[in-house]
Order: C-alpha cells, then structure tokens, then sequence
C-alpha cells in the first residue's frame, strides 16, 4: 500500500460526491497509507470517507480543518479503489455513493467492540475481611470472592456464565465503588477463516473428464502466473462447470491468494454449499443481505486482512475489499440478476472482469448459455473459450418434444396437455420424477369481473394483482402491495363474478393434485420457499426421492442437480416470446435451455434419456425451433446479424434517462426541458421523452429517454453534459442506466 508522507490528504468522503476533500492530519501522525478509512467534519456532520491520495495543494492549509479520526483499520487495497472510480465513471454515479457500497458494514468497522473486565478496589472501598457481610448480598460475595481470589482481571462473561450474577448486580458494585470495570479492545481474529494447505482435501472425490481436464489446466496456468485472462466456460447443462472450477479454487488456495465467487441469486447457496464442502472440507465465507451486522463485519475484515480464502455471494459481495484476489468466478454469468436495477445501477459480470484485470487476477464467466456480449467477446478473441460438450455423468442429452396446443389442448379449467399428463403418469410408474416449469409466481395473474371486465390493478402501480390463493391475497410483484381476495367486484359491485385468468404455479399444484393424488408434489417459488431452510429441506427432499413432481418458477432453472429427474414439461413455452426489449429473445432462450437441461442428467443408456415437452401454440417460433433442435449456436448467430443491422449491443450502445415523480404535470414540463437541451451528436440518436411501459410504478409516474450510439462514442460523458444543463426540481428522480436490462 502507497504510504503518504504529507499532512495534507485528499478523502473521497460517502454521499453523493465525485470530488475529493482536502484535508490535515495531526501532526502528531507521521504516516499514513492511500486507502486508509477516516473520518472528517464536512459541514456540521461528521462523514467516514478514505484517503486516495495526497492533498491537491490549492488551498491554503490555514483554511483547511483536520481529520477527526484515523480508523485502526487495514487500507482499502489499490484495485478497490480503482473499482469504486471506474463503476461510479462508467456508470455516471457518484463515487462517493459507490464508496458507501465498497463500506457497507460501515458502523460495525468503525465501532470497535470491547470486552468488560472487573477487578476488585483496593484503594476505594473497604478489605474484603472488614465488610459486614450482613450487608452483603450472596451474589455480590460472591462476585468480590471471586475478584479476590483471582491474580488477574475477571471478564464479566465469566462472572456472569460461572457465578450466574446479572449485569445490573455488576453495575451496582461499580457505582458503589466495590469494583472497578474496564474495557478492552477486542482484535479481530480470523484464524478460522485462514485455510492452511494442509487442511484442505486433497483428494479428487470426482474424476473429471478429459474436457474438464483441460479447462482446469489452462485456468491454472493462468493462476500461477498471476495472469488476468478471460475465461468462458462453456458447457451443457450437467457439463460439471461447478466442478471443474472448484478444482482451479483449489489452486488459488494452494497459492495463498483468495476467491471470490459470484452467485445470480441466494437460493442456490445451500446446494452450493454442501457440494464445495464435500469437495474442499471447509465451508466457504457466504456474504448476502441478510446476514448478520456482526457476520458481515468478519467476512469483511477478513477479506481485507487476506484471510478469508474463498468468498461466495450475489452480486454485492464484487464490493468487498479483497487484499490478494486470485480468482474471480461469475457463476451462471448470462443471468439478469447481476444487473443491478436500484440506486447505483451496474452489471456485476462486467464489473468483475475489470476488477480481475486491476487485480492482476483470473476470471471465468461460466455458463450453459453465455449472454450474447459474452458470446461475442469470445468470438471476437477477447475471452477464452473452454468448452465441455457432454455431462459429467456420460448421460446423453434430453430429448426436447414440441407439443403444439392447437393439436393436443388441456381440457377445459386445466394447463397440462393429455399428452404431457400420460408423460407424468408413465414417470410415476417407473418411480422417477417430474417437474413441470411456469414462470409464474401465484395463482393466476389477473381477477376480472365477468359483469363488467374490470381487471384489478394495483393502487401503486400501472400493473394487475397477481392472485396468491393460498396467502388469500392479491399482491403487487412491484411494490408489495397486497389486499385480501374478495368475490365483490369493486367497479359494479356484483358478487360472484371474480374470475382468475391464466396459471401460476399455485394452479399447476392444484391441476397436479387434482389429477393424480397419490403423488407426491412440491412447489418451489420465492413465495413458498419464504428462507433459506425452507429451501435446503425441499431440495434434500427431491433429491432423498421424497417428491415425484415439483412445480417451480425460475428457482428450479439453474444450479440443482436432481438425479431422479426424468421429466420436464414447460407449462407455457411462449412466455417472454414477444417482449418488447432488446433482450426478449435472448432471455426466452436461456430460460428455456435451462430449464430443459435439468432432465435426465444421471440416465445410464441412450435409450433411457431425459425427456422434455414444451407446451406451446407457436411451433415455427425460431426460439421454439432452436431450443427443439438445440441449435444453441445458430440462434446466437442469427440474433447477432440482428443486433449488427439495428446496430445494437454488443455492436453499438444503449443507454436510458428515467425520469420519476408523483407529479405528473410537474414531471412532463421537466421533460420537456430536458428534451429541449438534447445535445445533438454524429453516430447518436436519442428516442423520447415517452411513457414508460409500465409509466406508474411504486406511486411515481415515469417517462424514459433511450440513447442509441456507435461504440466509438462516449456515450457517458454526452450524457453528463446533458444533464449538467438542466435544473431539476427536487420532486422529480433522474437516473441514469448504461446498458439497460429493463425496458420497463
């Protein structure tokens, strides 16, 4: 770390700042590292901030205040910092709110915890002979006894956990006068996260094939020359590509550098989990939103102390300052949910290959289905491609069935075609399992009267309620809101005319339990599996052969491995088939792929292979045909020809102005003074101000800009020209995202 030899420093301090602060250190501190985490007077608050370089010397010293405080904390490392000035620049937000994210933990790093230590006062109250022990309670005796007795300070724990005195006891024999308390510094210890060579498993408890072989060998020459290469891995559903990296983790660690791995969403830790012990013999730091404050203050002082070996998490755990990143894996690397929509908008994925290239680390972005710049990037020789062409377990690829709904229609009241029920039924018989995917959290996805047609909306929102029978709710998936299921129509106020229009996974259970009762069923949605434990029993389940159909929403799309799995029907193939954004196609197709790839992963012979039907009334749909034929290839070439010729990303660049308030009239005057300054540029086209698909969204009206441009273009700076011109009132949101995933 770069040492400061001035008394003069510049803080980059939380909020929303780009600037930095000139500041002095006391001068009785004679040195002080880039990245140091103090605090300082800004106005008439006190702010946490970090050293990032010397002071820029433009003012004078005398009108200079000094640092407040000077954290015993290790320094943010170089690569973090780096980290923090690209997102906020790329990104157009504020350094300092990106800062804010890097010290998430902040109150518990800042606030040191202490341990209370008693001894007894010799100078202040009487010996212990001379106390009329009369007046003396048994716990207090006790307590003095016990002080007495000891040649050194007693921790209140003791005394509290071996006596069994309370802290109110404790409290009144210091106000007397009888002891004396004091505080000691806890130092953080992070032995137990410090894995030695010696206590990881050695042995390989799976053989890999020779494709997992190679992507293993060429990752780790990459590793131990502290190269920062790209890697896609690229393999089929049930390829190994877990597996397989774990293997190159296990080379980091032998090295002593540390490992960041990167998870879409939460709900496939517990799987995860249990696979990377059984491998390694130790469990991995997991860093997400709900772990503790004291939890999350370990894992990120470990990681910046350099010893915590393997962290994994969602896309949040990318800010955590690690000292000596080896290796970064951005699991399932194609999935939306490393975009992240609120506050400071940024894809994690791409943010991870700069972190590793500042770091001097390696990356592997892996996935069955890469997203299309990831594709791209490969193609054009900017990542390298590992493939691996077949299961891990030798079993053949499912058989993919198009099941056309204008032939084969489910009876009336029912989703499930005759001929995917007779599907389940032959699955039942021979004892293995079935899952029927719908990417439909609830009930159904609208009530309508039939007297009048009023559809029921969400008082918040341009959007239906989604009816959750079984809660007796109608909820927003947008903002929450949710109100009871009431037969009374509230438009026309005629009873019994509510009806539920189309499936979600709570009608497919009912279909299910309706048509064959004898079976066991599970639903697996965020609804239903409401925590992680909820979760890890259901998965153990399935995999203890406890369940024969499990009904589930995006949650059963990726990362589980279910060996009795024989079946997948996919309710409604058509679902996202016509969205309106860039990425409707690409998503749809992903999805699906997914979905279909977790049959039949552990079948011994070509003639016992998975099978999958695809609900659909759209057979000649390319995407429909391209999953079919899994022609994974031909359907990202073609989609590239298309964004090449509408010059769209990966070839040119996107990115979006939302605009956001209650007012409505207050919000379209605004945008119209925005669209007035538009800047206007060669090779840049901006569209609007329009309504925003959903355009009332959390009770705050929107409208969007998209801005369209060639790639030589800095699309960013354009932008904060442009809205460094306007004065925005303080009712009204403006955001800014580059490279949006949500056109809503």
């Amino acid at each position: 770390m770069k040492s400061i030899k001035t008394k003069e420093v510049a803080v980059l301090l939380i909020g929303p700042f780009n600037d930095t602060f000139d500041y002095l250190i006391e001068e009785n501190i004679n040195e002080i590292s880039i990245g140091q985490i103090v605090s300082a007077p800004f106005r008439q608050r006190k702010v946490v901030g970090i050293i990032v370089s010397e002071g820029s010397k433009t003012i004078s010293q005398s009108k200079l205040k000094t640092l407040i405080d000077i954290y015993e904390i290790d320094p943010i490392p170089l690569p973090t910092i780096d980290l923090i000035s690209f997102l906020a620049n790329w990104n157009c937000v504020y350094k300092g709110l990106v800062l804010k994210m890097v010290l998430s933990p902040l109150e518990a790093i800042i606030s040191p915890q202490y341990n209370k230590i008693y001894k007894y006062n010799l100078e202040d109250s009487l010996s212990i002979d001379s106390i009329d022990n009369k007046k003396l309670r048994s716990k207090r005796k006790l307590v003095l006894d016990a002080l007495v007795n000891s040649d050194k300070e007693v921790y209140e724990t003791s005394l509290i956990q071996d006596i069994g005195v309370s802290k109110t006891v404790l409290k009144d024999m210091v106000n007397k006068n009888l002891i004396i308390e004091q505080l000691i510094k806890i130092k953080p210890d992070f032995s137990k996260n410090f894995i030695k060579s010696n206590d990881i498993k050695k042995e390989n408890d799976k053989l890999l094939n020779e494709h997992q072989k190679n992507a293993v060998n060429k990752i780790n020459k990459s590793i131990l020359k502290d190269k920062t290469d790209c890697f896609l891995l690229d393999g089929v559903p049930g390829s190994g590509k877990t597996e397989t990296y774990f293997e190159t983790v296990r080379t980091c660690l032998n090295e002593r550098k540390q490992v960041l791995i990167l998870l879409p969403e939460i709900a496939l830790t517990p799987d995860w989990q249990k696979r990377f012990y059984n491998k390694f013999n130790f469990n991995p730091l997991v860093w997400h939103s709900d772990i503790s404050k004291k939890k999350r203050k370990e894992i990120w002082l470990s990681a910046l102390s350099g010893k915590a070996g393997v962290i994994v998490g969602a896309r949040s755990a990318l800010m955590i300052p690690i000292s000596k990143l080896g290796l970064i894996v951005v699991d399932e690397e194609h999935e939306p949910a490393f975009k992240q929509e609120e506050n400071v908008r940024y894809n994690a994925r791409d943010m991870a290959v700069y972190r590793a290239n500042r770091s001097s680390a390696t990356i592997v972005l892996a996935s069955a289905t890469p997203s299309l710049e990831t594709f791209y990037n490969m193609r054009m020789g900017k990542y390298i491609h590992l493939t691996l062409p077949k299961r891990a377990t030798g079993a053949d690829m499912p058989d993919i069935k198009l099941l056309d709904l204008k032939l084969y229609p489910p009876q009336k009241g029912n989703w499930i075609s005759p001929l995917l029920i007779n599907e389940i039924q032959d699955k039942l018989l021979k004892k293995e399992q079935t899952l029927l995917f719908l990417n439909r959290r609830g009930y159904a996805p609208l009530r309508v009267c039939n007297s009048c047609g009023n559809k029921v909306k969400c008082i918040n929102c341009e959007t239906w309620l989604v009816e959750h029978r079984l809660d007796n709710l109608l909820t927003c998936h947008h903002c929450g809101y949710s109100k009871h299921i009431s037969n009374i129509c509230e438009v026309c106020g005629n009873k019994d005319q509510m009806k539920s229009c189309g499936p979600g996974v709570e009608r497919i259970e009912e279909e299910v339990q309706r048509l064959f009762p004898e079976a066991k069923s599970i639903t697996l949605s965020s609804d239903t599996m409401k925590n992680q434990n909820l979760l890890t029993d259901a998965i153990e389940q399935i995999k203890n052969s406890k369940v024969d159909i499990i009904i589930g929403t995006q949650m059963v799309a990726k990362g589980h491995d279910f060996p009795k799995l024989k079946l997948v029907g996919i309710i409604d193939g058509d679902i996202g088939l016509s969205g309106g954004d860039l990425r409707a196609s690409e998503r749809s197709f992903q999805l699906l792929q997914q979905v279909a790839g977790r049959s039949g992963r552990h079948t011994t012979s070509s003639n016992d292979k998975g099978i999958v039907y695809l609900q659909t009334f759209d057979t000649e749909n390319p995407i429909i045909k391209a999953i079919a034929q899994n022609n994974r290839d031909e359907f990202f070439e073609k989609e590239l020809i298309s964004r090449k010729n509408a010059n769209m990303p990966p070839y040119g660049r996107l990115a979006a102005i939302i605009l956001s308030s209650k007012f409505e009239s207050n919000l379209d005057s605004f945008a119209s003074d925005v669209s007035r300054l538009a800047p206007s540029f060669k090779n840049v086209k901006i569209f609007g101000p329009a309504p925003a698909p959903m355009y009332f969204l959390r009770g705050k009206y929107r409208r969007r800009f998209l801005i369209k441009s060639d790639k030589t273009v800095n699309i960013q700076k354009v932008l904060i020209d442009w809205t460094k011109k306007v004065h925005k009132p303080s009712n009204i949101n403006l955001t800014i995202d580059i490279d949006p995933f949500s056109f809503m």
